[in-house]
């Protein structure tokens, strides 16, 4: 899961802000789509991030969980990221596991990645059906399984693909 942590609210300037924000932070007076609204872009973000399927916003003031929002994807905004999703409501399963508990680390970067064994597992990206561990995509070995089906359906087998590619790549 990523983990957000945002601080008091502050005031920044919306012309110099790609995303036309006029502030960013917690405010406890906000609604929580207004909060993730304000909160859900411009950060660092490393290739784990496209794994993770929620994101925990926390409050450094008293290091507990405000909201949690699900993953959809991500924008781009020129060096940094943007998440895309929306905030869970009260009955979700992870909302009632993350919201009002400790912050999951309190480490210094403002976003951070923690394994939450409950909600982390998926289903293996390859379409087998199998349970991949948290903060993975697939199972081990089903990646490179998943990428030779594709070839195979595609052009036969790898020395198709490999003469397509240096077809359609290296004479450019």
């Amino acid at each position: 899961m990523l983990h957000v942590k945002l601080h008091d609210r502050r005031t920044i300037d919306a012309e110099t802000d790609p995303m036309g924000r006029t502030w960013v932070g917690y405010d406890p007076e906000e609604s929580l789509d207004v909060l993730f609204d304000q909160n859900r872009g411009r950060w660092v973000l490393g290739k784990r991030a496209d794994l993770e399927r929620y994101a925990v916003f926390s409050y450094t003031g008293d290091h507990t969980v405000k909201f949690v929002a699900e993953i959809d994807g991500y924008e781009t905004s020129e060096d940094k990221r943007v998440i895309v999703g929306r905030v869970l409501g009260s009955d979700h399963p992870v909302v009632r596991r993350w919201v009002g508990a400790p912050a999951p680390d309190s480490f210094r970067n403002p976003v951070t990645y923690f394994d939450d064994p409950a909600t982390g597992a998926r289903e293996c990206a390859c379409g087998c059906g199998e349970t991949a561990a948290a903060g993975r995509a697939f199972v081990p070995g089903h990646d490179q399984r998943a990428v030779h089906a594709r070839i195979s359906e595609q052009w036969g087998d790898t020395l198709g693909f490999i003469r397509w590619y240096d077809a359609t790549y290296r004479a450019a």
